[in-house]
């Protein structure tokens, strides 16, 4: 018997077969229990599989997302018809892709399926809000919108899908009554959650929205007011709403209204890329014209769209819209300093539809073009606090544009007009058109002797 037998023999009181396999196997386990509780969250974070059935699925997703961090969702999920996964701490919730990229993950149903709800209703919040990262997800049969923050400190929606979202009343009176029937691909802001007045500092930070597909068809779009993309009332917010694909939205593809530049100075909005096509009815609120693409600025109050020190600096380039209503427009533009460049418009016709309207001020546009019919490719007109006065528009293609009351509507003052525009229609003061057509400049280094005199 050997030193160390004899030792174990007399710790136990057992015997010799205190150390056997049998016996081990226990004291392994504990230990791997007591390391796994030491260790460090794995760096993937939590995974949460879908098991279809709501009672489950609602409180796994919320537990997991309470945690904070990586959230990572794999399979079918089913919220049932009023499930919500409340969202108070920073987190990143991505789903799975297939082989070309498209979301594999699903969530069927729930009612505002992700929502940050504001600390107190209706009071501008102490703390800024979560950061929050929603990636890669298939959203199916929501009721009024399955994204849904009116408070964040900064936001990353990529990669999503939406369809058939479930119009719902919400409190805002309008000419069919006193709640206004509402679907949104993707809501940021306090506009729907309290819809009586901006709350300072709700929504700020980084907020990117980027090649989602927001899918928001449905059966009565006379009397519901659908949207792709709504982003009202942030407070000095970055925001970019790039690459994504809207389609048949009843009101507009994308609002981005009243949204204001911090103390410090912050807060730019850039819509690029876009490729919208609106349906060909609309709910006539807040005015009669619509469905519409694109609407930015200031229309809750025009006078911060006039005033430098609110107005976030807006650029609007390179997108593609489709305005196929009677009265649609597709850009909607209310805010002085725009710059919008490279965008193609397609009109479809409607008598009182216009391409692009501009009520306010100092606008660089540069390089549009429209297409199709409308009453107007281009509309300059004062609203309000908004004076549509010394924009210049520069080169826009009207080629292939058929105006029913004609091409270019000038109703301000010192606007400028450059490039062909063979239906001008000047009602304002000041207005120039300046028919020249874009030039290219001549080589930096000439070779030969080509500029020298000659005598």
């Amino acid at each position: 018997m050997t030193l160390n037998s004899e030792l174990f023999r007399k710790r136990s009181g057992t015997g010799a077969d205190f150390l056997t396999p049998t016996r081990l196997a226990p004291l392994f386990s504990l230990l791997a229990v007591l390391l796994c509780l030491a260790c460090p969250a794995r760096a993937d974070g939590i995974m949460v599989t879908g098991t279809g059935m709501p009672a489950q699925d609602v409180p796994n997703v919320q537990a997991a997302v309470d945690k904070g961090g990586l959230v990572q969702l794999r399979g079918n999920f089913n919220f049932g018809p009023d499930g919500r996964v409340r969202i108070t701490k920073n987190v990143r919730i991505q789903g799975e892709a297939d082989s070309v990229g498209e979301a594999k993950t699903t969530i069927t149903g729930g009612f505002w399926t992700f929502h940050a709800p504001l600390p107190v209703k209706g009071a501008p919040p102490a703390d800024k809000g979560p950061i929050i990262s929603v990636r890669t997800i298939r959203f199916d049969g929501a009721k009024s919108t399955p994204l849904h923050f009116p408070h964040v400190g900064g936001l990353d929606v990529r990669g999503c899908t939406v369809t058939d979202v479930i119009p719902q009343p919400v409190d805002i009176p309008w000419s069919g009554g006193d709640t206004l029937p509402f679907q949104a691909g993707i809501v940021v802001g306090n506009r729907i959650d309290y819809p009586k007045g901006p709350l300072k500092r709700a929504v700020t930070g980084t907020i990117r929205i980027e090649d989602n597909r927001f899918l928001m068809e449905n059966n009565r779009p006379d009397a519901v007011a659908g949207y792709g993309v709504l982003a009202d009332w942030t407070w000095g917010a970055e925001i970019t709403i790039a690459q994504n694909t809207i389609h048949r939205t009843s009101r507009n593809g994308i609002e981005v209204l009243d949204n204001v530049r911090s103390d410090k100075g912050k807060g730019s909005i850039d819509i690029s890329g876009n490729r919208i096509t609106t349906d060909e009815e609309g709910i006539a609120w807040p005015h009669k014209f619509g469905p519409n693409g694109i609407v930015a600025g200031w229309y809750f109050d025009t006078s911060g769209g006039a005033d430098f020190s609110r107005n976030n600096r807006i650029a609007v380039t390179g997108n593609r819209i489709e305005g196929r209503g009677d009265n649609s427009t597709g850009m909607l533009l209310y805010a002085n300093d725009m710059v919008v460049t490279c965008n193609d418009i397609v009109m479809g016709g409607g008598t009182g539809a216009r391409g692009i309207v501009q009520t306010g001020s100092r606008g660089f546009f540069a390089n549009n073009r429209v297409r199709g019919q409308s009453r107007y490719a281009l509309y300059c007109h004062s609203f309000e606090k908004l004076e549509a006065t010394a924009n210049t528009f520069a080169w826009t293609d009207l080629n292939d544009f058929t105006g029913i009351k004609g091409q270019v509507y000038l109703a301000g003052t010192l606007n400028v007009l450059v490039g062909p525009a063979p239906s001008f229609i000047d009602k304002g003061k000041g207005n120039r058109h300046v028919d020249i057509p874009p030039c290219s400049l001549p080589e930096v280094d000439p070779e030969g002797d080509a500029w020298e005199p000659v005598e």
